[in-house]
């Protein structure tokens, strides 16, 4: 697979140290945009210490992760200048932050000690096999660690304001994927549709419903597996549920919108 050394901008030593940045605190409404949340790192009222470096003048937030010109191109072209994802990275929305260099992940596992009656079986995602998706590499491209969350630009940037040569990784407390190790974390890159087939406590991605106007099947990647995405909205748009997620977490309505194990009522 083709790699691109220079897409680490300015990252040499800023991995070696640990992030200073507190947890986030400041405070947002759920689906009002991507301003002041913890994904606008422009602000420095919100305890997301990852602005540009050098400081930005124009206070972009978009930057972070996008940009209108030279940004990275798919291993699969064979001209152009500039960057070059990994072959693993086949979305590319104009991307900007620099990208892992290892996208191979350790994905989730419940180990073997599952019990033998009742019916029991090895969660279906595990049977049908994960492999994060592009949607999710380029979330994890911040969220592992491996990358300074302010590292973005390219070497081809008209303005020397439009690289940032990034400090240091994210910290613990929005690690997700740290060390590549994906095992207990939430399982991603399955097909849906599949492991819904498997397991009758999966409910059915046209039925399953994350927003009022939206089913599990619309948050899906367009090859129908489960990413990132179906439970974030990244940008803070059409979601209602607190930490950027569709629909909230209280009473567990969220795991309750695809799995199908009874519904909380609270006492």
């Amino acid at each position: 697979m083709k790699k691109c050394a220079a897409a680490l901008i300015g990252l040499g030593t800023g991995v070696l140290f640990a992030s200073a940045a507190p947890a986030y605190f400041g405070s947002y409404v759920p689906g009002a945009g991507i301003n002041a949340t913890p994904h606008d790192l422009s602000r420095i009222d919100t305890g997301m210490i990852y602005q540009a470096i050098p400081s930005d003048p124009l206070n972009r937030i978009c930057v972070f992760c996008h940009a209108p010109h030279n940004t990275y191109r798919s291993a699969a072209t064979t001209d152009g200048l500039g960057l070059i994802a990994d072959d693993a990275f086949d979305y590319l929305p104009l991307w900007n932050h620099a990208l892992q260099q290892d996208t191979a992940y350790i994905m989730y596992e419940d180990g073997g000690g599952e019990p033998v009656y009742g019916g029991a079986k090895p969660l279906a995602a595990i049977d049908h096999g994960m492999t994060a998706g592009a949607t999710s590499l380029l979330c994890l491209s911040c969220h592992d660690g491996s990358v300074a969350p302010n590292a973005f630009g390219s070497p081809d940037a008209q303005l020397a304001r439009s690289v940032s040569g990034g400090g240091g990784p994210i910290t613990d407390s929005y690690r997700v994927g740290k060390d590549r190790y994906l095992g207990n974390h939430h399982p991603i890159g399955f097909t849906y549709d599949l492991v819904q087939g498997d397991d009758i406590n999966i409910e059915s991605a046209d039925l399953a419903r994350l927003t009022p106007t939206t089913v599990v099947r619309n948050h899906l990647s367009r090859n129908g597996t489960m990413e990132c995405g179906t439970c974030h909205s990244v940008h803070n748009t059409g979601n209602s549920g607190e930490t950027l997620l569709w629909t909230t977490a209280e009473s567990d309505q969220l795991c309750e919108a695809c799995h199908l194990n009874g519904v909380y009522t609270a006492p």
